[in-house]
């Protein structure tokens, strides 16, 4: 009977450290995707102001251009183009310094400002843009030979063959 009764305190003991474990590893966990769904926001953030800044920056030109051409001059249109323009800057320049809150939204003050594109729409033509390239290489090896390119599904990012998950943004990678 004393036999039963020490593994029965042995067993106790075992699945309390078992419990113990995996609740801090459990909690590990919970740090570890706290901090990978925060480089997340900021990714996106960053790559929403990026694109709002390419569309300034071109806004800006297309002013310019007109204005240009009709011979025609709005100092307060063009101020409020650059304006535009230099508060997305800052903004970015904030998020990549770390300044700002990686959760915190960015809206733009002005109406005047036309952003119809989302992050999913930018990151779906770097994708296509990608592919296009990833093809225009395979055709670019005669047939002979192979090539053989990886492209991360999700954000585009050339692999190598042996990786399973993509170095960028940690998407699995397909065969």
């Amino acid at each position: 009977m004393k036999l039963f009764e020490d593994l029965m305190e042995a067993s106790a003991k075992f699945a309390d450290k078992a419990s113990k474990v995996a609740a801090e590893a459990f909690e590990q966990t919970k740090v570890v995707a706290g901090e990978a769904v925060d480089k997340g926001k900021k990714k996106v953030n960053e790559l929403e102001l990026k694109n709002e800044l390419s569309k300034a920056y071109k806004q800006l030109g297309e002013l310019y251009y007109v204005m240009r051409k009709t011979g025609e001059t709005n100092e307060a249109l063009m101020t409020q183009y650059y304006n535009n323009a230099a508060e997305i800057e800052a903004k970015l320049e904030q998020l990549l310094r770390g300044e700002v809150n990686e959760n915190q939204d960015f809206e733009l003050k002005d109406e005047a400002y036309d952003i119809s594109s989302t992050a999913e729409e930018f990151m779906a033509d770097v994708k296509e843009a990608a592919e296009e390239v990833v093809k225009e290489i395979k055709e670019a090896f005669s047939k002979d030979e192979e090539c053989s390119v990886k492209v991360c599904p999700s954000c585009a990012a050339v692999a190598n063959d042996e990786d399973m998950f993509c170095k960028e943004c940690g998407a699995k990678l397909g065969e």
